[in-house]
């Protein structure tokens, strides 16, 4: 028995001689970032690379390439080129990388000790921030810093002098609709032209009526047959409550309205709720000013629902180390290391955004999301994955069904049907 335990502390010991031995030499690592310079996430980031370079004695080759990064690193990696850091939003990440074979696994980063501090990256990172993105393999491909999330904003003050409250049920959602109608307000800011903005609601009833993952499942189904299942025609109605020819919830010329002109209407008090992700207080504060009161909540529980009520979008933004980076190890150091709490609290302060490390509050426009973050039982994903997963789908189904539905140009029952025919006939095609 004692010659096994030596054994095994020999085995440790070499695995962690090579580990430093194999960080040792390497000395620089490419690191192709979705920043422009000058943005203050960028700024944020600079200055850890810059610790990193003179705490480790290595170089830094970092290319600020802006939120098109993925579509400029696929063509250099195909010409021989060595990148071994990006960076971008995790679906993205995943329908452009992960697909394509090119992304790497990240297990081993949970691991890994943040560099100065007694805890793993692991330890240190909400597991809500990461754990809906493990792929079937079992593989995480993403190590989020950046978490953002998305609900209904709301103007707390304007609430508050029309005695009225976020809503916890859909019953209660309309009632609140109701009295914001009556006070001369349109309920919902929103957009048909803008793309995003079209997929948000029938992704998110989908996720309260079904479940997470019903919407990504039934769309990968190449018979359709999933999109059978009556709750389908549930969520249809409750798109087609929302529309012109239905409750009118929208805001008055939503058809032909683009971004920003939704938030425009929301922040002047035109419409009393806008569904947008939690970067909405950092484009808006220039024009509601510095007493603005934000307040936002999820969306709300569906009665004899499926799915999780609690439920929360989650939208990392992280890094992975490529498949094939000669510089993996230096660069999986990097990404424990920006996990550091003093960068942690700077991207909180300076970006005005949520980080993924626990204990770290949010800033104060982002509490009301933060909390309900820290309560969620479980998480879904931005458009349940289905625009990674499925990106055809996503375009030729998904889009333009949403927009018949939200214009009230078809029932929920016929909703239910197209997306099952749809479907069928798409992946026909494939």
């Amino acid at each position: 028995m004692r010659r096994l335990v030596i054994g095994a502390v020999t085995v440790l010991c070499l695995v962690m001689l090579l580990s430093s031995s194999l960080l040792a030499q390497q000395r620089s690592f490419t690191f192709w970032s979705m920043w422009n310079e000058g943005e203050p996430q960028q700024q944020v980031l600079a200055r850890a690379i810059k610790d990193f370079e003179a705490q480790y004695g290595v170089k830094v080759d970092v290319r600020w390439a802006g939120r098109e990064v993925l579509s400029t690193v696929r063509p250099r990696l195909l010409a021989g080129e060595n990148i071994d850091l990006v960076d971008q939003n995790a679906a993205e990440l995943y329908g452009a990388l992960v697909v394509n074979n090119i992304a790497g696994a990240m297990n081993d980063v949970l691991d890994m000790v943040v560099p100065g501090e007694d805890k793993t990256v692991r330890e240190v990172l909400k597991p809500q921030s990461y754990e809906g993105f493990f792929k079937e393999d079992g593989n995480l491909y993403v190590i989020p810093y950046n978490l953002i999330s998305a609900g209904f904003w709301y103007d707390k003050d304007l609430w508050n002098d029309l005695g009225i409250k976020p809503p916890a049920t859909w019953t209660e959602f309309l009632e609140v609709c109701d009295v914001l109608k009556a006070n001369g307000i349109d309920p919902i800011a929103f957009g048909l032209l803008t793309e995003v903005y079209r997929s948000y609601f029938p992704t998110e009833v989908a996720v309260r009526v079904l479940g997470a993952g019903a919407l990504n499942a039934a769309a990968g189904d190449p018979t359709g047959e999933l999109f059978k299942d009556p709750a389908w025609v549930t969520v249809g109605d409750i798109l087609y409550q929302m529309s012109r020819k239905g409750r009118n919830l929208l805001m008055q010329g939503y058809e032909g309205s683009v971004y920003p002109a939704p938030q425009t209407d929301w922040v002047m008090g035109l419409a009393g709720m806008f569904f947008c992700g939690s970067w909405i207080p950092v484009e808006t504060r220039p024009l509601a000013g510095p007493d603005f009161n934000y307040g936002c909540f999820i969306f709300p529980a569906i009665e004899g629902g499926q799915g999780d009520p609690t439920s929360v979008r989650i939208d990392p933004y992280g890094f992975n180390v490529l498949a094939g980076a000669k510089n993996a190890d230096l660069a999986k150091e990097f990404v424990a290391f920006f996990l550091k709490e003093e960068y942690c609290r700077a991207w909180v302060e300076e970006t005005l955004n949520m980080t993924p490390r626990d204990g770290i509050p949010a800033p104060a426009e982002l509490a009301d999301l933060q909390a309900a973050i820290e309560r969620a039982q479980s998480t879904h994903t931005d458009y349940d994955g289905v625009h990674a997963d499925y990106p055809g789908w996503y375009l030729e189904v998904f889009l333009p069904l949403n927009a018949e539905i939200l214009l009230g140009d078809i029932t929920g029952a016929e909703y239910a049907e197209k997306l099952s025919t749809m479907t069928k006939e798409f992946w026909a095609r494939q």
